[in-house]
C-alpha cells in the first residue's frame, strides 16, 4: 500500500516519541528548518505536525514552536525497535552484492508482448467458459494435450494427454505422490540433492533413504542393498539429465540398471525430476528415462520455471497409465491449483510455436553466459576443478580451500555462494551480466590469493 511522505514523517516521529528517542518537552525543528533539511515542501511538514498534534504526540507553544508531549514509553516496543534496527544494519552491512545461486534466471528475455497478446486472446468472449467453473483435477485438456505433444517431440515421451497432471510446482506433485499409494511410501533420493525437495518429502513424514552417487549417477549396488527388504512402495527420486547439485548426466548403462531395479518389484517407481533438460550445450539431447521405460514405472516431472519464469508457478506430471485411475479416485475432491486462464495462455504459447522459439533463444543466451563464465574461471583460476557444465543453468567448482571457508570469505566480500555439502561450490550464471561475472570471479581470485 502506498504511504504518503507526510504519513511516513509522522510515523517516524511518533515512533521516536514512543521509544524515548525524543525526550519529553524537547523542541522539534521548525517547519521551515525541517523542510529545508529534508528537501521537502513545507506543506508536507505541516501535514505531519498537524497529525502529531491531533493525536497528542506533540503540543505547540504560541510563537515558540512544537514540543514533545509527555507519555509513558513501552519497553517492549523499545526492545523490538532496537532489535529491528540492528537486524537492518547487519543486513545492510553483510548483504551480498552478487548472488551465484542456481535457481535464478535471466528475466530480460521474458516474452512480455507475446504473452500480453495471448492473455487478450484467452480472455476473449469465446473463452468466457474459463471464468464459469474452477476447472478439473487434472488441469485443462488443451494444455495437457499441448504438453503431451511437446514432450513427445522434444523429450521422446510417448504419452496420452490423460496421463498429464497440471500443478503449481514440484512440491504440489510430490505431496500428491506421497499420498497416492495409501500407506506412506519410502523415498530414495540422491545424495546430495535439492534441499528444498528433501524438506518437502520430510514434511510428508515418509521414510527417506539417501544414496551416494558417482560420475555416472546414483550407485545402483547401494540402491539394491538399501531396498532389498522393503515391502512398502518405494519411490526413487532422481534427475538423470542434469543432477542437482552435482551436474552429473546419468550414463545409459546406469539408466538401464535403474529401470531394472524398478521392474524387479511391483511396488517400485522412479520419479524423474526433469527440471532443466531444455538447456543442453554439449552433444545431442539426452533421452528422458521415461522414454526408455517399457513397463510404465516412471513418473515424469516437468516445469516451466526455468524456461519461462518461476513466478508463473506451472508444472506438470506424467503418470504411468496404471496410476491415472488411482490418482483420480484418491483426489477426486481437488481442483487444479493453476488458474484456468494461465493454463489457456500457456497452451496457446506452446501450440503457436512461441515456446520452442523462446527455448532456442534462451539456450543461445545461456550458452553464451556459460562460456563466458567458464573462460573467466579458466583464465583467472586455472587450478580450479569444474564439473557439470554440459547442461542446465549451473555447474560446480572445487578449489584449494574448504567449502565452508570459501563460502564464508565470499559472503564477507559481498559474493553469495552455496555449497553441495561435499566440497564443491555451485556456480549459477544465468542471471548475471558480463560485468557481474567479472566481479564475481575477481572476488574468488582475491580469496584464492589469501592463505
Amino acid at each position: 500500500m502506498h504511504v504518503s511522505l507526510y504519513e511516513d514523517i509522522y510515523k517516524k516521529i511518533a515512533l521516536d516519541i514512543r521509544t524515548g528517542r525524543l525526550a519529553p518537552d524537547s523542541k522539534l525543528p521548525s517547519i521551515r528548518s525541517f523542510a529545508d533539511e529534508k528537501g521537502i515542501s513545507r506543506n508536507t511538514v505541516i501535514n505531519a505536525y498537524n497529525l502529531l498534534l491531533f493525536e497528542g504526540y506533540i503540543y505547540s507553544k504560541e510563537k515558540s514552536g512544537f514540543y514533545v508531549s509527555r507519555m509513558e514509553t513501552n519497553p517492549y516496543e523499545i526492545k523490538e525497535h532496537i532489535e529491528a534496527k540492528q537486524v537492518k544494519e547487519d543486513k545492510e552491512e553483510s548483504e551480498p552484492i552478487l548472488d551465484l545461486s542456481a535457481n535464478l534466471i535471466d528475466s530480460s528475455m521474458f516474452p512480455y508482448s507475446t504473452l500480453r497478446q495471448l492473455y487478450r486472446e484467452a480472455l476473449s468472449k469465446e473463452s468466457i467458459f474459463l471464468l464459469e467453473q474452477a476447472g478439473s483435477l487434472m488441469g485443462e485438456e488443451d494444455l495437457r494435450r499441448s504438453i503431451a505433444s511437446f514432450v513427445y517431440t522434444h523429450r521422446g515421451i510417448n504419452c496420452s494427454f490423460e496421463q498429464v497432471v497440471i500443478g503449481n510446482g514440484t512440491a504440489y506433485h510430490l505431496q500428491k505422490i506421497a499420498r497416492l499409494f495409501g500407506s506412506k511410501p519410502t523415498f530414495i533420493m540422491e545424495e546430495p540433492t535439492f534441499q528444498s525437495t528433501l524438506q518437502i518429502i520430510k514434511d510428508t513424514d515418509s521414510e527417506i533413504i539417501q544414496i551416494k552417487q558417482d560420475r555416472e549417477g546414483i550407485k545402483v549396488s547401494d540402491l539394491k542393498k538399501a531396498t532389498s527388504k522393503k515391502k512398502e512402495t518405494q519411490l526413487l527420486h532422481i534427475s538423470p539429465s542434469h543432477q542437482f547439485p552435482m551436474g552429473t548426466t546419468m550414463s545409459a548403462p546406469r539408466r538401464s540398471s535403474i529401470l531394472s531395479w524398478a521392474y524387479s518389484n511391483n511396488n517400485r517407481y522412479v520419479i524423474e525430476d526433469d527440471y532443466d533438460s531444455d538447456f543442453r550445450y554439449i552433444g545431442h539431447p539426452i533421452p528422458s528415462l521415461q522414454s526408455m521405460d517399457t513397463r510404465d514405472r516412471v513418473i515424469y516431472l516437468g516445469t516451466f520455471s526455468r524456461t519461462l519464469t518461476p513466478a508463473l508457478r506451472v508444472s506438470y506430471m506424467i503418470l504411468p497409465k496404471q496410476l491415472v485411475r488411482l490418482y483420480k479416485e484418491r483426489f477426486n475432491y481437488y481442483h487444479c491449483p493453476v488458474s484456468r486462464i494461465d493454463q489457456r495462455v500457456l497452451s496457446l504459447f506452446i501450440d503457436q510455436g512461441y515456446f520452442v522459439r523462446h527455448i532456442n533463444r534462451m539456450k543461445r543466451l545461456y550458452r553464451s553466459k556459460r562460456d563466458y563464465m567458464l573462460d573467466l574461471l579458466r583464465e583467472k583460476l586455472p587450478s580450479i576443478r569444474i564439473q557439470g557444465e554440459a547442461a542446465g543453468l549451473h555447474f560446480i567448482i572445487k578449489a584449494n580451500k574448504s567449502e565452508n571457508e570459501l563460502i564464508r570469505q565470499a559472503n564477507k566480500l559481498g559474493l553469495f555462494l552455496r555449497g553441495t555439502g561435499n566440497g564443491w561450490i555451485i556456480i549459477g550464471y544465468a542471471h548475471l551480466k558480463d560485468e557481474e561475472m567479472n566481479q564475481a570471479i575477481g572476488i574468488l581470485e582475491q580469496i584464492m590469493a589469501t592463505k
